[in-house]
């Protein structure tokens, strides 16, 4: 289950910009999985539970969201959904596509409670574009 070597590099990264003084303050920890990406996302919110369990995150939540598989036709500029990598151009057949998403494993945003403890409207800690290492 590689999932579970996922949910500890997740913990891992947000712990790298969030000092553990402030643990407590993690409410949520939003990842976006690609439908490609190979990843069952209720396995990897069971083992992101389980890793965090009797920590000083353990009131953190993974919150997962899916992203669908699209390709671009690379001859008619065409996106469509896709299930399979490499398969032609739902519009022209054509066999030159190029995926647009649905691999993505990245870690979107972490939502700190505010000092009172309030969620914080505005997530901060890991940037948009920060990736988990698996």
């Amino acid at each position: 289950m590689h999932e579970l070597g996922i949910a500890q590099e997740i913990l891992a990264l947000v712990r790298r910009h969030v000092p553990d003084a402030q643990a407590g303050l993690v409410r949520d920890v939003r990842v976006r999985v690609g439908d490609l990406a190979g990843v069952v996302s209720e396995s990897l919110e069971f083992c992101f539970s389980a890793v965090v369990a009797d920590t000083p995150w353990s009131q953190t939540t993974l919150v997962v969201e899916r992203v669908p598989a699209r390709a671009r036709c690379e001859a008619c500029g065409h996106v469509f959904a896709t299930a399979l990598r490499g398969a032609g151009c739902a519009a022209c057949g054509d066999a030159r596509v190029r995926m647009v998403s649905g691999q993505e494993l990245q870690v979107a945003s972490v939502d700190l409670a505010d000092e009172a403890g309030e969620a914080e409207s505005a997530p901060r800690g890991v940037g948009a574009h920060e990736e988990a290492v698996v």
